[in-house]
């Protein structure tokens, strides 16, 4: 799936904070496994940042104070902890729950991460749609 940006250039994005985010959303399920490691690789790879040094460092237990970072911020490392999240096509509680406490310390309404949640699923039937489009079926 490739709803995929990051914009390391903004100045209030950590990309420290954000990977171990990832890491931690990835390590929160035990059903997680290759796609959601590889995802948070990619993200490494974009940041220009060694993945494997977050995932010995970083435990399923990450937590953050509160943020103070810009709403688009907020929405692009919540938008993509959803992506990695619901990889499996399981958007589990333990990785719910690691969703909204993030949200929460970067002051992002639950209707918002709401509208984050249909927005990936949106776009991941209009890629399937695309797909099935140019498979000629």
């Amino acid at each position: 799936m490739d709803l995929n940006f990051v914009d390391a250039d903004t100045q209030d994005f950590d990309p420290r904070t954000y990977l171990r985010i990832l890491v931690a959303i990835a390590k929160a399920d035990k059903d997680n496994g290759p796609p959601e490691f590889n995802y948070v690789r990619r993200q490494a790879d974009l940041l220009g940042l060694d993945s494997e040094h977050f995932f010995r460092n970083t435990d399923r237990n990450f937590f953050i104070e509160r943020q103070s970072v810009s709403r688009l911020t907020a929405l692009v490392i919540l938008k993509d902890a959803i992506v990695l999240a619901s990889l499996d096509g399981n958007f589990s509680l333990p990785e719910r729950g690691k969703i909204y406490g993030y949200a929460e310390k970067l002051d992002i309404a639950r209707s918002d991460l709401d509208l984050l949640e249909k927005l990936v699923s949106d776009y991941r039937q209009l890629n399937h749609r695309w797909l099935q489009l140019v498979a000629g079926q």
